[in-house]
């Protein structure tokens, strides 16, 4: 202990005279460990810890295309032996909590008793949903989210047994779960069952809006359950093909499920870290290296008058894991800087994010990697010495094997310009995609425009009469308002991830292309008031709808630029006669085309919408078209429109809630934020990459000025001028930039397979991106060179030589 506080001080002196060298170790080692551990933890919290539920393994989540009905959901839990339950549930469906001060929107999930129990989690307070609760006529009950318990009850613990009025219906509380039970973080505030909800969805197989989770039996596989399924769906197509045709069902391990979308992003970006933690290795073992080497006089010296050699080696490893103490101290303030500021710029779709915490094991190994790497180089020099004689190398005064510890070095620099480079690369293929994706056409004006979501409550709005009077006075009156422009209504508007409403579509006038879907890729928009004008939406042809479109009106319809395209490429479609007929009503509706409007961009930006008819909403048909969305363009500034929003909403109905109010411009860049914080992930670990490469180069370039001296001042006594100095050093250190570059070039063909998933209207292999990195490191690296060029530059070759 004596010998290990000795050496301890003796570190922390030679630590203290040498601060420049003390600074930039430890830095690196903070950063490289610091940013890796922050980016592991994402990973880790994201992709890799299992669900806070019993046996989550075993959870199964069940989808198809267009969603399952819940006598579809009965038919696989009968047909299903492999899974032990099956569970189907609704988000997002919202209720209006009235009767306590202004009205609100409740978001609520439906769900079958079963999906309790399917993901094996008890109440936190009261009892969970049970059968009894999803029968036609029972009272209405509802299990509270923790968030919502505390939001609206302030964590009274007695609150089961309280009512509350839902959407004009009085609901009981019967209980309260726990904070993680809502896995999907949809800010559920409560469940409520099918029968409470939408009883006409009990029964009703066309209504396909369920999602399904199931939980495997003890000893059956993922392969057998996806069989079961497969044969079940071919035999509901086989008997119900109008609402069951080419609806295959496709299992997926919850957690797949849920991380599915993230999981390229994310491990490309664990990737770059990598790369970040080997860079931070490599520079941190070249500087100890460099350090070590320059000491080997002194440890020559040190065994000449008696120093052991285990006592020696000991000293250097005290001097190591010093600085691995301090780097990782400081790697850890990093790590927790790093990764608040990657969830600060997490887009929402990145699941699990609010499970993140930092992982201490991540942290360990990173800094295991740094500590091993700078043993390693620190040990290396004095090892050769401990093995000759000491002697030897103090008659040569330290000069051997300098050569030696320079080319490792070098080698060292050339590998991080190489890692450096890979990640400039990749940093800017993702910002020139997030560039394409920003500048893409939306097909519509977003800016000056703000929207709210509505929904009329079936108790007061149960008729087509009643919920149309409400939406036209509605935007009746935001039209009237100060400030508002134009002002529409949809049933659902542009960027929406939800689409629009589907059904099937048939031709009256037979189209030049016969639909190769059956004419079910088609989706209905029912609008209101001057939703086009709101929107600023382009007219290619024909007109659009105008007040005399009304239901005593023979019924017309506006199509997209895509419709027209695909189903009447040579010719106008406008005159033309289609019918559209909803899953819930089997009567056809026949309208006749009378415009073409532009395409615009849906749920996302990188695909454009969906073959899309408009309809006036006062000639709809359907009973059950109780919700939408208000859009008005304003003259002043839209983001602080919201409560004149609201109080045309409530001039018409004052037990209304208007939510969702938000700009489209901030809808629009919502939907940037995944390509956003991929390349500012990226860009900064490129950019930490960068610095700690470059400072490497200035370390070694330093170094080499240091020992080239006496032939620095031999060279410029026989003539050589200033500038063949620098050109000189500054050539050294360009060739290892350039030998690096040339291992990144290498390199980045692999990169580009990796990436191709996460581009948009960008090429893997895109040339700007090539020449803007190699430039960036070129400029930079030339920089690092520099000061110990004009160091070199600056030798008196007078006092160089009288010191020989």
């Amino acid at each position: 202990m004596e010998h290990l506080l000795r050496d301890l001080r003796l570190a922390v002196r030679l630590l203290l005279r040498s601060p420049g060298f003390a600074v930039a170790a430890v830095g690196m080692l903070a950063v490289g460990v610091g940013v890796n551990t922050a980016l592991f933890s994402v990973v880790e919290g994201v992709l890799l810890r299992p669900l806070p539920f019993e046996q989550a393994e075993r959870l199964v989540f069940i989808t198809r295309e267009g969603d399952v009905s819940i006598p579809d959901g009965a038919d696989w839990r009968a047909s299903c032996p492999s899974l032990q339950e099956i569970a189907l549930f609704l988000r997002g469906w919202s209720f209006d909590l009235v009767g306590d001060g202004e009205p609100r929107r409740l978001n609520g999930a439906v769900v079958e008793p079963e999906y309790f129990r399917v993901l094996g989690t008890p109440p936190l307070l009261g009892r969970i949903l049970l059968p009894e609760d999803n029968r036609t006529g029972a009272p209405q009950v509802a299990v509270l989210s923790h968030g919502a318990w505390l939001r609206l009850f302030g964590g009274e613990q007695e609150v089961v047994g309280r009512s509350m009025t839902l959407s004009d219906n009085l609901t009981s509380v019967v209980g309260v779960m726990p904070p993680e039970f809502d896995f999907l973080h949809d800010e559920v505030d409560f469940w409520i069952t099918p029968a409470a909800a939408v009883p006409s969805f009990v029964t009703e197989r066309g209504t396909n809006n369920f999602d399904a989770v199931g939980r495997l039996r003890d000893g059956a596989t993922m392969e057998q359950a996806r069989a079961e399924l497969l044969a079940v769906s071919k035999r509901l197509e086989a008997e119900f093909p109008n609402t069951n045709r080419g609806k295959i069902v496709d299992p997926l391990p919850l957690l797949e499920f849920m991380v599915g979308g993230a999981r390229r992003a994310l491990l490309v970006l664990a990737g770059a870290v990598g790369l970040v933690m080997v860079v931070a290795a490599a520079n941190l073992a070249g500087l100890l290296l460099v350090r070590s080497t320059a000491r080997r006089q002194e440890f020559a010296l040190r065994l000449a008058i008696g120093a052991g050699r285990g006592r020696l080696l000991g000293q250097l490893v005290v001097e190591g894991l010093l600085l691995a103490a301090l780097g990782g101290s400081l790697g850890l303030l990093v790590a927790g800087w790093t990764r608040d500021a990657l969830l600060g710029i997490a887009p929402d779709s990145v699941p699990r994010a609010w499970e993140v915490r930092t992982n201490l094991s991540a942290l360990g190994f990173g800094l295991a990697v740094a500590t091993l790497a700078g043993l390693l180089a620190s040990l290396a020099p004095a090892v050769g010495i401990v093995r000759r004689d000491p002697g030897a190398w103090l008659k040569a005064r330290g000069q051997g094997g300098t050569h030696g510890s320079r080319r490792v070095f070098g080698a060292l620099v050339a590998s991080e310009v190489a890692m450096a480079f890979l990640l400039l690369f990749g940093a800017g293929l993702l910002l020139r995609s997030f560039g394409e994706l920003n500048a893409v056409e939306l097909g519509f004006e977003p800016t000056g425009v703000i929207k709210g979501e509505l929904v009329l409550p079936e108790s007061r709005y149960g008729n087509r009469e009643a919920q149309t009077r409400a939406f036209t006075a509605v935007v009746e009156n935001l039209g009237a308002t100060p400030g508002v422009a134009a002002a529409g209504f949809a049933t659902t508007t542009p960027l929406d991830p939800r689409g629009s409403l589907g059904g099937k579509l048939l031709f009256v006038d037979p189209p030049q292309r016969p639909p190769e879907d059956g004419g079910a890729g088609a989706r209905v928009r029912f609008v209101h008031g001057n939703y086009f004008g709101a929107l600023r939406m382009s007219l290619r042809e024909g007109r659009f709808f105008t007040p005399e479109d009304d239901a005593s009106a023979e019924p017309v319809a506006i199509v997209n630029e895509r419709f027209a395209r695909d189903f009447w490429p040579e010719r106008s479609p406008v005159g033309m006669r289609i019918a559209y007929r909803d899953l819930h009503d089997g009567d056809p509706f026949a309208m006749t085309i009378v415009g073409v409007t532009q395409d615009v961009k849906g749920a996302r930006l990188d695909s454009p919408d969906t073959r899309t008819v408009y309809s006036p909403y006062l000639q709809r048909r359907i009973q059950w078209q109780r919700w939408g969305a208000l859009v008005a363009r304003t003259h002043v500034d839209p983001a602080g429109f919201r409560r004149q929003l609201q109080q045309a909403v409530w001039s018409v109905d004052p037990a209304l809630p208007l939510e969702e109010v938000e700009t489209l411009e901030k809808t629009r860049v919502g939907l940037l934020a995944p390509q956003q914080f991929n390349a500012a992930a990226l860009g900064l670990f490129a950019a930490v990459a960068l610095v700690i490469s470059v400072q490497g180069l200035y370390a070694l370039l330093s170094y080499v000025v240091a020992l080239r001296q006496r032939e620095i001042g031999v060279r410029m006594a026989l003539g050589a001028d200033t500038g063949a100095i620098s050109r000189l050093v500054v050539g050294g250190g360009l060739g290892l930039v350039l030998a690096g570059l040339g291992l990144g070039v290498a390199a980045s063909f692999a990169l580009q397979r990796v990436v191709q998933g996460l581009l948009f209207e960008v090429a893997p292999g895109d040339p700007i991106s090539y020449v803007a990195a190699a430039l960036g490191l070129l400029l930079t690296a030339a920089l690092a060179a520099t000061l110990p060029a004009r160091r070199a530059a600056r030798v008196e070759p007078a006092v160089v030589l009288r010191g020989e």
